[in-house]
C-alpha cells in the first residue's frame, strides 16, 4: 500500500501534528507499506526528518507566493503519483490539506488535530460556501472532543470517526511514582505557545507555592520551547520563582523520560487540547496526569482510567495543594487503557479508516503479508 501523508506543518517544527505524522509514517513503514510526506514546512538548516520515504516540501527560500504555487501544484499529488490513499492532517488553518481534500480523487482521510470550538461559525460559513462536508473524504479526529467540534461546524450531518494519536510504549519505561506528604514535584511538557497556556501554568504554580507550608519540597520542571519562553522567564523573575521552576527548553525524548521519572504528577493546563501526546507519554511512563476537563485528554484520563480532569485552574490548584499535604492521591493511568494507544493498535485502526474511505481491504493487508513471508 502506498500512503501519502499531507500536513501543512511538519518537522523541524515540533508539536502534536508534526510528531504524530512522523511517528505514524514510521510505524506504517515498519508494517511494510510505502509511506511519503507532503508538507508546506520548509526544512531550514535541519537534518532530514525521515530516513526512509519521500519528503516533499517547498524550497528553503520559499515565501508566501511560492508556498501558494506549491500548494496549487501539489494538491493532486495523491492521484498524479498513483498513491493508494491520501491521509491529510488538519489543524485550525491548513491550506495545503484543504486544497488536497477538495480535489480528492483517491481514497482520502482527513484527521483533525485541533479543537475547532472557537471557529465553529467560521467553519460553518466556509461549509455553506465551498461545501467541505460534501467532499468525498472520510473525516476523523484525534479525540471525541475534537470530533464533536467538527460535527458541530458542519452544516449537515457528518460522519467523523475518532482515531487517537499513538505512543511508542517502549520509549517511555513505566516507573513507580510514590508521592509523599510534604513533597510535590510537578512536570509539564508543551510547546510554549499561548494556546497551551504556559503563563497560566506559572500562575497556578505561584498559587500553590503560596498555599503550601514553607518547608514543603515543591518544585516544577517545564520542558519545551516556543514564543512564550521569554515572557515565562520574565514572569519567574518578577515573582521570584526561579528557585522553584526550571525551564529546560527543548529536550530529546530520552531526557524527557528521565525528567518525568523524578516527578510526582504531570500537569496539562491547556483548555484547547485536542488530544495531548505529551500527557499520553507521561501516562505511559507511569506518571499520574492532572488536566482540564472537556479536552482530548478524556481519551485516556479520568473516571475509570486513572489521573484526574478538573473544570478550572482553581480546582487544579486545590488538587495540587491537597497532593502536597497528603490529603489526596492520584492514580496513574491504567495500563490497559494505554494499550489502545500503542502504535500497533493505532496503525490497525488507521488502516481500517482507510478501508472506510474506500480503499480495498486487500491493499491494506497485501504489503504486510508480503513482508511476513
Amino acid at each position: 500500500m502506498r500512503v501519502l501523508h499531507v500536513t501543512d506543518t511538519y518537522l523541524p517544527r515540533r508539536g502534536g501534528i508534526e510528531l504524530h505524522v512522523h511517528d505514524l509514517a514510521r510505524a506504517q513503514r515498519a508494517a511494510g507499506h510505502e509511506v511519503d510526506v507532503l508538507t508546506l514546512t520548509r526544512a531550514g538548516d535541519a537534518l532530514p526528518a525521515d530516513s526512509a520515504g519521500l519528503l516533499l516540501r517547498p524550497a528553503n527560500d520559499a515565501g508566501l507566493l511560492a508556498k501558494a504555487r506549491f500548494t496549487r501544484d501539489q494538491r493532486r499529488r495523491g492521484a498524479d503519483a498513483g498513491y493508494d490513499v491520501v491521509h491529510a492532517h488538519c489543524s485550525t488553518v491548513s491550506p495545503l490539506v484543504f486544497a488536497s481534500a477538495a480535489v480528492a480523487e483517491v481514497p482520502t482521510v482527513v484527521t483533525v488535530h485541533s479543537l475547532w470550538r472557537r471557529y465553529t461559525a467560521l467553519y460553518r460559513a466556509a461549509d455553506a460556501t465551498v461545501g467541505w462536508s460534501r467532499w468525498p473524504v472520510q473525516w476523523s479526529a484525534v479525540s471525541a472532543a475534537a470530533a464533536d467540534a467538527v460535527r458541530r461546524a458542519a452544516v449537515r450531518s457528518l460522519d467523523v470517526q475518532v482515531i487517537s494519536n499513538g505512543v511508542d510504549v517502549s520509549a517511555w519505561p513505566r516507573q513507580p511514582h510514590h508521592a509523599a506528604p510534604g513533597r510535590l514535584r510537578v512536570a509539564s511538557v508543551m510547546r510554549l505557545a499561548p494556546r497551551k497556556r504556559p503563563i497560566a501554568l506559572l500562575r497556578m504554580i505561584r498559587e500553590v507555592a503560596a498555599a503550601v507550608p514553607a518547608h514543603t519540597d515543591f518544585s516544577a520542571v517545564i520542558i519545551g520551547d516556543g514564543p512564550e519562553a521569554e515572557p515565562m522567564r520574565r514572569y519567574l523573575r518578577r515573582h521570584r520563582l526561579e528557585h522553584l521552576v526550571t525551564l529546560t527548553g527543548h529536550l530529546p525524548r530520552v531526557e524527557i523520560a528521565r525528567r518525568l521519572a523524578s516527578a510526582d504528577v504531570y500537569l496539562a493546563p491547556a483548555t484547547l487540547e485536542s488530544f495531548g501526546i505529551a500527557a499520553l507519554e507521561a501516562a505511559v511512563a507511569g506518571l499520574p496526569v492532572l488536566g482540564r476537563a472537556g479536552t482530548g485528554l478524556a481519551e485516556f484520563v479520568g473516571a475509570g482510567k486513572g489521573g484526574l480532569l478538573v473544570d478550572s485552574d482553581a480546582a487544579m490548584v486545590r488538587t495540587l495543594v491537597e497532593l502536597a499535604h497528603g490529603t489526596a492521591a492520584l492514580d496513574p493511568v491504567h495500563p490497559e487503557t494505554l494499550v489502545e494507544m500503542s502504535w500497533p493498535a493505532v496503525v490497525e485502526r488507521t488502516h481500517a479508516l482507510y478501508v472506510r474511505a474506500g480503499l480495498a481491504a486487500d491493499r491494506v493487508t497485501a504489503a504486510v503479508a508480503s513482508q511476513a513471508s
